[in-house]
């Protein structure tokens, strides 16, 4: 379970990287979201064909709409809340 501190970190590294944006859900455009009380650990796919467990992953907190159940995720790194030896860049950045 996520600590209320850790919410409330969560949320602040949003609010920097959203800003005063009018922030709207893409599917009802509702503006008031929830973060989720846990984590989601996504792994990396080398090949379409087969699933495998373990290795890279990408840690991220899942955003909810509180309308309509549209899930956001953000990857934990991006917004600095990984522990130091878990936050490297590797690969190329997209939209530079």
């Amino acid at each position: 379970m996520i600590t209320p501190d850790e919410k409330e970190r969560i949320a602040q590294e949003l609010n920097k990287k959203f800003g005063a944006k009018d922030v709207k859900c893409p599917m009802c455009g509702n503006i008031h979201f929830i973060i989720a009380d846990g984590y989601f650990n996504t792994f990396m796919q080398g090949d379409l064909r087969q699933t495998n467990l373990g290795g890279p992953s990408i840690p991220s907190i899942p955003v909810i709409c509180n309308n309509c159940g549209f899930i956001s995720m953000h990857a934990l790194g991006i917004l600095g809340l990984l522990p130091k030896q878990e936050n490297t860049e590797k690969g190329g950045e997209y939209g530079k």
